[in-house]
């Protein structure tokens, strides 16, 4: 184990650092943690009303009266998560182009703006036509505009972040944006210097959306029909999507993030600047599926990882906290008191290089071991009906139980979460007395 962990630090350490360091991986994971996580919890919170956690069939009583109004303003109920976590691209587009346009020491919230502003053109087909004239805005639907500002348009919303951020660059380092005299108060000033970058911005935006429309679209061009970029993106990723909703790649998910911490590195903040599109995709479809009365089918989602596998945070090391609490040797029990809070809001930064695990080979081992099997648990009991899949996306820091029921609206949630902290805690045992013993000779001066 030494020896493999010496060969992950020599080989993965490098790597995951420019992973890290890289300035897009940041803005993208910036974008989705400050920009668009509000606005996903707010709007799980508007769904739990839309479809609460209460048994098909309820009638009689208060409780069925409850359920029947609920069920009856339930469009109207959609209306505030449609505009919140339904809208996930649009926030994610102004954290990416925000957090990037920072980096470069610019006005990162005109620039995310303007990323906005250019997302809405690539999000309405250009050049359609109707009874043989070009139409607009009035032409199409709003719930197709909507669907298109949700998880289908992550992608594109993602590279036109990145996009608008990197014009707006460009041309302020080459001097190609309007000036004005020093007498100009400064607030004008600053819009006269965006309204180059932004016109280059949403110009290239409608010339590109115009072109990808009338390529891509069925003939011949009509509103009901045509498709936009962010969804000819999404078609021609789909791939991607449908493969990351299997077990060998949930596995291979928790995999890498384990394998990250075990030398001492944020895995989830590196997996899930990759993942995050993937699993918002998976949660939004389950979102709708219920929405539409059916079943929701997709298991890999963020909080399948969050709610159920990072118990305690990264590792499930909730019961190895407990397990530090009761232990003889007076430097883990510390730790345990100092762990005991942030663990129980999935924090486990104080476990993780407080005991340490990070490049320790005894407990090294049941951090891969435990998030693996408990990962197989959980989409085997999802994928076979026991246990609904994730609909609604907590908080990171909900405490075990509570988050279990709230992520997919049933009490099998939370006992699914009960069954994995005892195989995580049977996991973990053995390396701990095994670890316990270790530093106990130690000490002793064996």
């Amino acid at each position: 184990m030494d020896k493999l962990l010496s060969f992950m630090e020599r080989t993965l350490l490098p790597v995951t650092a420019k992973i890290v360091e890289n300035r897009y991986m940041q803005a993208i994971r910036n974008a989705f943690i400050g920009s668009a996580l509000p606005m996903i919890i707010v709007g799980s919170i508007f769904l739990i009303l839309a479809i609460p956690p209460l048994p098909d069939g309820l009638h009689g009583g208060w409780l069925g009266r409850v359920s029947e109004w609920l069920t009856e303003a339930r469009p109207m109920l959609m209306i505030p998560y449609q505009l919140t976590f339904g809208l996930v691209a649009f926030w994610v587009c102004y954290g990416v182009a925000e957090s990037l346009a920072k980096h470069y020491k610019m006005d990162g919230g005109r620039v995310g703006l303007m990323a906005m502003a250019t997302l809405l053109v690539f999000c309405l087909p250009v050049g359609v036509r109707q009874h043989g004239h070009l139409v607009g805005l009035s032409a199409i639907s709003l719930d197709r505009f909507l669907d298109d500002l949700g998880a289908v348009g992550l992608f594109v919303a993602m590279l036109t972040g990145i996009g608008v951020a990197e014009l707006n660059r460009f041309l302020l380092r080459r001097g190609l944006i309007l000036k004005m005299p020093p007498a100009v108060p400064q607030n004008v000033s600053r819009s006269f210097e965006m309204m180059v970058p932004a016109f280059l911005a949403v110009g290239s935006a409608f010339l590109l959306e115009w072109w990808a429309t009338t390529t891509w679209s069925p003939q011949p061009l009509d509103p009901a029909t045509a498709l936009t970029l962010p969804q000819i993106v999404m078609a021609k990723l789909s791939f991607l999507v449908q493969a990351s909703d299997t077990l060998p790649s949930a596995i291979l998910q928790i995999w890498l993030m384990m394998l990250l911490w075990a030398v001492g590195i944020h895995g989830m903040n590196v997996v899930s600047s990759v993942a995050y599109p993937l699993w918002q995709n998976n949660l939004s479809s389950n979102i709708a599926e219920l929405g539409a009365g059916e079943q929701a089918t997709h298991i890999v989602s963020e909080p399948f990882f969050h709610m159920y596998a990072h118990l305690g945070g990264s590792g499930a090391t909730l019961p190895l906290v407990f397990m530090l609490l009761r232990s003889h040797v007076s430097q883990l029990k510390q730790v345990g008191r100092v762990a005991l809070v942030p663990a129980l809001f999935n924090i486990n930064e104080p476990v993780v290089f407080g005991v340490p695990i990070a490049l320790n080979p005894i407990l090294a081992l049941p951090l891969l071991a435990a998030p693996t099997v408990i990962v197989t648990i959980n989409f085997l009991a999802m994928h076979s009906g026991l246990v609904p899949v994730p609909t609604v996306q907590p908080p990171l820091t909900m405490p075990v139980f509570l988050g279990g029921f709230l992520a997919d609206g049933s009490w099998r949630g939370t006992v699914l979460q009960g069954v994995d902290l005892a195989v995580a805690g049977l996991i973990y045992y053995p390396f701990f007395k095994l670890y316990e013993k270790k530093l106990s000779h130690f000490a002793a001066g064996e």
